[in-house]
């Protein structure tokens, strides 16, 4: 006999829990997704229509509209009326069944899985105490947004020259050369190691954004038009130095980069906040580290999950002892990001010390806090995290009683359903295109008409593109609907070749492009990485199958009954 299920699997062993914007994991089978969707709802109600009953608990009308009310209609496979129904139905006994199965052979009893559940309650509270604490009591006029903006220079754009030096002293000595009369331009094509400006008497002929990622040094936005910037090392060329000189700027839209200044203001605020209510929490709780016990921490970190549930009693030693509670060796060592399968002989006691004082306590103060709000105790909380427990419940079932009885794939199946199954092997197809990346709008509609009226693309990228190193690649650009350029993928993807497309807002600015090549998808050949693949295809397609037979088992095993003439009742 079972009872009902919402009674039986009912956690509630002192720990305290937080809503979880998790998802739940979706299982092979449309039962199982019906299942995962449908972990926190409402329990039995009382005189109601019966629809079905698992041995002598019954299924009533109101349980099962509640069900079928948190179903998106993707999830009915399409059916209606009375099919639609039963397929509810099918997914709310599958839901009890498995719960039922997974306490009956003892999930969830394990210390493991209950500090697993109660890890996750924890990081829940934490995270739903600093959104209200913090996240929802920032404010951002529109006055600071203009400040930073201004502040960054992100409101102008910059032509600038350059001279690339051997060395710093060199940079040096072209600056008092400067300084004393010679003219920039020609100090530039006699001495500048910069082959691509040199000609030019280092101009770049083209205007940078702040955020350009061609943009060599945030530095140079502060100069003014004539100022010359202090020798500048120059990642990536050898312990080289630049100088630079300030040529023209133009006015920046402040739309152009409204989100991102927008982004930089609240992560900001949002570090000063939380540092603020973090200092307050430690002066209130007064937290005492025991730092001398790291190295007992290292010894309990060397072992794996399985021998310290041998020994728990060497994890409660305390650590840290705050007004209220204190956090054990075990408490830390759960929260420290594991290594290498749960082992972690790379730690280093300097690491150790710094998370446990700025990450371990800071968080425990939050939550105590947050206990003191009752943030725990909300309904929504409560069935979050039940929700959680009950995924994890399925999923442990799942893989123990079905995933882990199957037997391996083989060499000659995987290869079998690799040579059946050809389009799960294709690559993605891709579109070669020339692209020129700009700061303006107006700029890149200009070089839009030209690529238009027959100019040579690849001269127009090298002369004006931003987007970093693309100049030695002649601007040529890949794309895919996988690849770094989507949004340019999207659009190419409708362009014949020889068309050009944009300008395109991006990122750094604003994109145009032609179309010089499309390649379809090829199909990938059988290594190491396809089998890998046609195993997996297989496996799924295994489990899949077993998990069906499965759960039909357990139909058999907990007498499940059906009550057609009531389902049929049901509008």
């Amino acid at each position: 006999m079972i009872q009902l299920i919402h009674d039986t699997f009912t956690y509630n062993n002192g720990y305290r829990y937080m809503i979880n914007e998790g998802r739940p994991r979706l299982y092979y089978s449309w039962y199982s997704i019906l299942f995962v969707l449908a972990l926190v709802l409402p329990g039995v109600a009382q005189g109601n229509l019966p629809l079905a009953q698992i041995e002598n608990q019954e299924i009533l009308e109101s349980e099962f509209r509640a069900y079928a009310e948190k179903i998106p209609v993707a999830y009915q496979m399409g059916k209606t009326g009375a099919e639609a129904n039963r397929i509810l139905l099918n997914g709310l006994i599958d839901k009890k069944l498995l719960l039922a199965e997974a306490k009956r052979v003892g999930i969830g009893a394990e210390l493991g899985f209950k500090r697993k559940i109660e890890q996750f309650a924890q990081a829940q509270v934490v995270k739903y105490f600093k959104t209200l604490e913090v996240d929802q009591k920032i404010s951002i006029r529109k006055e600071e947004m203009m400040k930073h903006f201004r502040d960054t220079h992100r409101d102008r754009a910059l032509r600038y020259a350059g001279i690339l030096l051997e060395t710093k002293d060199r940079a040096h000595e072209m600056l008092e050369k400067l300084a004393a009369g010679s003219d920039f331009g020609e100090l530039a094509k006699e001495h500048s190691l910069y082959e691509k400006t040199r000609d030019q008497g280092g101009d770049i002929e083209r205007y940078s954004i702040v955020d350009d990622t061609a943009s060599p040094f945030r530095s140079i936005f502060s100069l003014q038009v004539g100022d010359l910037s202090e020798p500048l090392p120059l990642s990536g060329e050898g312990g080289r130095y630049a100088i630079f000189k300030i040529i023209d700027e133009n006015p920046v839209p402040f739309e152009d980069s409204a989100q991102l200044v927008q982004e930089e203001l609240f992560a900001q605020k949002r570090l000063e906040r939380t540092a603020v209510l973090r200092d307050s929490l430690v002066s209130k709780y007064a937290p005492q580290v025991h730092g001398d016990k790291i190295d007992d921490v290292l010894v309990r970190l060397s072992l794996s999950p399985a021998e310290r549930e041998q020994d728990p009693e060497g994890g409660m030693e305390v650590l840290c002892r705050y007004d209220g509670g204190v956090i054990t060796i075990d408490d830390f060592v759960l929260s420290v990001p594991e290594k290498e399968e749960g082992y972690s002989r790379n730690y280093q006691r300097d690491w150790l010390t710094d998370y446990l004082q700025n990450s371990v306590v800071s968080n425990r103060m939050f939550l105590e806090a947050a206990y003191e709000m009752e943030l725990d105790q909300h309904p929504m909380i409560l069935a979050a995290v039940a929700n959680e427990r009950d995924d994890r419940l399925v999923s442990i079932l799942r893989k123990k009683e079905v995933e882990g009885q199957m037997a391996s794939v083989t060499d000659a199946e995987a290869r079998a359903f690799y040579d059946q199954n050809p389009k799960k092997f294709q690559g993605f197809a891709s579109i070669i295109t020339i692209e020129i990346l700009v700061a303006f709008k107006e700029q890149a509609q200009s070089l839009k008409e030209e690529l238009a009226g027959g100019a040579n693309a690849e001269q127009l990228a090298i002369d004006y593109t931003i987007r970093k190193d693309m100049t030695d690649h002649k601007g040529r650009l890949v794309l895919s609907p996988v690849g770094l350029y989507q949004d340019l993928y999207n659009v190419a993807k409708d362009l014949q070749i020889g068309d050009v497309g944009g300008p395109l807002k991006v990122r750094d600015g604003y994109s145009v492009f032609k179309v010089v090549e499309k390649r379809p998808a090829p199909k990938k050949p059988y290594h190491a990485f396809s089998k890998r693949r046609a195993q997996a295809y297989v496996r799924i397609a295994r489990s899949q199958k077993a998990y069906v037979e499965y759960l039909r088992g357990l139909r058999e095993q907990y007498s499940v009954q059906v009550f057609d003439e009531n389902l049929s009742k049901i509008q």
